[in-house]
């Protein structure tokens, strides 16, 4: 039994080891994205015509930011590029989607289409990976959103506030979840881009979760209100999710602001 335990006491100490000496993320290359975004990327679809056809040119574009992601167990961070990649890939029928590399083990998406003079959100994913010493946890989140969500009002007013529901899932996690919440029209300023103002909406989207996981979500938005081109962004996001050990929380907070309107490729 002696022998036994000091197996078992050497193995945990190698775990130990290998969690503290993990690689963090880093950021992820615009170059990289680049390439990524032009392999997958099709034919531009054809051109719509009247105020639906109102959205920002295809590419990868470049934002300043920061941010930090945490896990309560095993107790883990890490933090995003100071440099980050966002892409805007064209759809059909005038949707587009915008996508953020906050670093290589973490990215964004949302799907946006045109409704009126206004946008709604069709659904969205996020990806993670995790090194935890001994091994690497990836995890997708996937939401849809059916009816389509409102994102940017059409002829909003500064207050506005419209309600908005879209249900997921995660490869990690089983069941749904529904994320149930609010888009606000906070109102609208300038934003100076490269010594160049503009005009901008700035949106807020107050969301809760419920089900599989639970939480609260808060992101803001300023979009280029002639073609709502995203010009900055920040969010704070909490979620709990059960485990055979507890509840296991995860913690993100970040900004970030476009370096340059013009894409990188």
């Amino acid at each position: 039994m002696v022998a036994l335990l000091g197996v078992v006491i050497v193995g945990a100490a190698v775990v130990v080891v290998l969690f503290l000496a993990r690689d963090e993320p880093a950021p992820k290359s615009v170059p990289e994205a680049v390439e990524e975004f032009e392999a997958t990327t099709s034919e531009p679809d054809a051109t719509v015509s009247g105020p639906e056809s109102a959205r920002p040119p295809a590419g990868v574009y470049v934002l300043d930011g920061e941010g930090r992601e945490e896990i309560s167990f095993p107790p883990a961070s890490q933090d995003d590029g100071a440099t980050m990649p966002a892409s805007i890939t064209h759809q059909a029928e005038g949707c587009w989607s915008f996508k953020i590399d906050y670093n290589e083990a973490h990215w964004q998406d949302w799907s946006l289409c045109p409704r009126g003079d206004g946008l709604v959100e069709m659904g969205g994913r996020t990806w993670q990976q995790w090194d935890l010493g001994v091994s690497e946890v990836s995890n997708l989140s996937t939401f849809e959103c059916d009816p389509p969500a409102p994102f940017a009002p059409a002829a909003a007013a500064a207050g506005d506030e419209i309600d908005r529901s879209c249900i997921g899932t995660n490869d990690q996690v089983s069941g749904t979840t529904r994320s149930a919440g609010t888009v606000t029209v906070v109102g609208f300023d300038q934003i100076d881009v490269e010594e160049e103002l503009h005009e901008v909406v700035h949106l807020r989207f107050d969301h809760e979760l419920t089900g599989a996981q639970t939480g609260q979500e808060r992101t803001d938005l300023w979009l280029r209100r002639s073609d709502w081109l995203p010009l900055q962004g920040a969010r704070d996001i909490r979620i709990d999710s059960d485990s055979p050990v507890g509840t296991i929380t995860y913690t993100e907070r970040g900004s970030w602001q476009l370096s340059s309107t013009t894409p990188a490729n």
